[in-house]
């Protein structure tokens, strides 16, 4: 907040500092050209140069014109006493006013004059404080950039002027043309004297207003035909005119650019030299410090290149675009005022104390990132994505989170060349991983998913850390006597044997087999067999041999594989007689 405030305090202070002096100059020159004005005329018709007057001989004009206003002012005091009539006194009264403001502002000229600049005036208006009149204050500054865009918009407004009176006059030419035309029918149809001489009296009027209307028009079209049709025919005028812009606001214009960029670009390099010889150190104390002056001086640097800008401006006199720099300042500042706690939060990002720090993990997009450096344009790092480092604007950092790093957990589900299971048993190869897609080869084919919609399927990493194949195989309930017993021992011996037969065998981390439950319809069996990562692309591949080996143990040991079955108990005395009669050959 308090930086903020300095801000603005510093660009007020380039306002005024700019705008009063150009009020001053402004008035001084007119004033001295009231007291100068028929000297100076007089010196040109002689055809003389007008020489400097010294300070002696202006302190004498001055007090000539002191005495010659009191002798004025003492004139019209005795014409006043004598004054026949009010409106006569009040005409007196207010040319002694006149004078007696005359007077004062020349005795402070004379004081100032001979002083070096000052007055008990101009002193005692120092002391009292007069409310500010916000709406003159503004008239004073804007006056002069007013005036400067009147003057340069002066043709186009002339000939846009122009155009529209000629519109108005073709108009009232062609109305008076149509109205002799009707009284001309009227005075050919009528046989009446009083009323042919009233109709011709109308006519008479109406060639009038026809004649003005023509006799302006062509007014109108000769200085429209002056304004648009160019002097000299060979571009001599456009030459003087750009010649004369290059070496005025033009030059204005290009001063006050190159100051800015220079003046900035130095101190910002300078800035960015100092920061980068602080953050070489890996005090995080040190860092911070070194982030809040880099910070500070680039704010500096700023604020110095626009006051190198309007430095230059006014030095050279343009009060165009002094005015309108100045303008685009003040619309600045209040911009600044309604976004100020969002640059407050960025800020405090930029100097690594906001919620979002360097060396944390932040989630971003969906995808975990580790911050590598918090700047304008942050980096973030994700070891485990192609191109996994992004630039975000320091904007939407203000909308995360951090945390600290946790060193077991991962970056992604996966890595390219992992193998994964998707929801729907989507089985495939990571070929390829970016922060914005993940392409897998399933099935022979390239499949592409979009980050979020990969996430979305839960991948299951089987080159990670191994995997595990569970199967279920069921055996009637013709087996129940020696389900705990011999079947589970002899099923897992008969997997164990056939399993080490099988190129994936040096991946085998365990082989469970066991009772799982008593199902509806058969006594079942759980089979799992473990494998690390290095197995995953057979992972398929093992399911089935698991099934075809269960099913080839049953066929060896007569183990019958059971089917779904319903089982119907009904009361003999509920069995209908047709019933009945089909069960008998069967029971027989």
């Amino acid at each position: 907040m308090r930086h903020y405030l300095n801000s603005i305090s510093v660009l007020f202070c380039l306002i005024s500092l700019a705008v009063c002096p150009a009020s001053l100059v402004w008035g001084t020159e007119n004033s001295g050209s009231e007291l100068t004005g028929t000297g100076t005329k007089s010196l040109a018709a002689s055809g003389k140069q007008p020489l400097e007057p010294t300070g002696e001989e202006r302190l004498v004009t001055i007090l000539q014109s002191v005495k010659a206003a009191e002798a004025e002012r003492a004139d019209i005091i005795m014409r006043l006493k004598a004054a026949p009539t009010e409106a006569e006194k009040k005409e007196l009264e207010e040319d002694v006013e006149r004078l007696t403001r005359r007077l004062e502002e020349l005795n402070t000229s004379f004081e100032e004059l001979a002083t070096g600049g000052t007055s008990l005036d101009a002193l005692k208006r120092e002391i009292e404080q007069k409310p500010v009149d916000w709406k003159q204050e503004i008239e004073v500054i804007v006056r002069p950039l007013l005036q400067e865009i009147k003057r340069m918009t002066e043709r186009p407004r002339t000939i846009e002027r122009l155009r529209s009176e000629r519109a108005v006059y073709e108009d009232r030419l062609e109305a008076a043309e149509k109205a002799i035309a009707k009284i001309d029918e009227k005075l050919a149809a009528t046989d009446s004297a009083d009323v042919k001489k009233v109709l011709t009296g109308i006519r008479q009027d109406w060639k009038s207003h026809q004649a003005d209307a023509e006799s302006r028009l062509q007014l109108v079209n000769g200085q429209l035909e002056r304004l648009l049709t160019p002097e000299d025919s060979d571009g001599h005028e456009f030459v003087v005119g750009l010649r004369e812009f290059f070496s005025g606001r033009g030059l204005s214009a290009l001063l006050a650019v190159a100051g800015f960029v220079a003046t900035y670009f130095l101190l910002a390099s300078a800035a960015g030299l100092i920061e980068r010889v602080f953050l070489r150190r890996h005090d995080t104390k040190t860092h911070r410090l070194a982030k809040a002056g880099g910070i500070l001086f680039r704010l500096f640097s700023l604020l110095a290149a626009i006051l190198a800008a309007l430095a230059i401006l006014y030095v050279r006199g343009d009060w165009l675009i002094l005015g309108l720099l100045i303008l685009f300042l003040f619309g600045a500042v209040l911009a600044l005022r309604n976004s100020f706690p969002r640059y407050v939060d960025e800020l405090r990002i930029l100097l690594n104390l906001g919620g979002v720090r360097e060396g944390e993990r932040v989630s971003y997009n969906g995808i975990p990132w580790r911050i590598k450096s918090l700047n304008y344009y942050s980096t973030l790092h994700n070891p485990l994505l192609r191109g996994g480092t992004i630039r975000v604007p320091i904007g939407e950092m203000a909308d995360l989170q951090s945390r600290q790093l946790v060193k077991e957990e991962p970056w992604f589900p996966s890595r390219e060349n992992d193998f994964v299971i998707l929801d729907g048993d989507v089985f495939g190869k990571v070929l390829l991983q970016t922060p914005e897609m993940v392409q897998l080869q399933v099935i022979g084919s390239t499949k592409t998913f979009a980050v979020a919609d990969y996430l979305g399927q839960h991948p299951r990493n089987l080159s990670l850390g191994g995997f595990a194949v569970p199967l279920t195989f069921g055996l009637d309930y013709r087996h129940q006597n020696h389900i705990l017993t011999t079947i589970v021992t002899r099923m897992r011996e008969y997997l164990q044997e056939h399993i080490d037969q099988q190129q994936f065998r040096p991946h085998l981390k365990d082989l469970i087999v066991d009772f799982n439950e008593a199902a509806s319809s058969s006594l079942n069996l759980i089979i799992v067999a473990v494998f690390d990562g290095a197995a995953a692309e057979q992972y398929w591949s093992i399911r089935r041999f698991l099934q075809r080996t269960a099913v080839d143990a049953c066929n060896s040991y007569g183990w019958m594989i059971p089917f779904d079955q319903l089982t119907l108990h009904i009361p003999e005395r509920d069995i209908p007689p047709w019933a009945a009669e089909l069960a008998a050959p069967a029971q027989a």
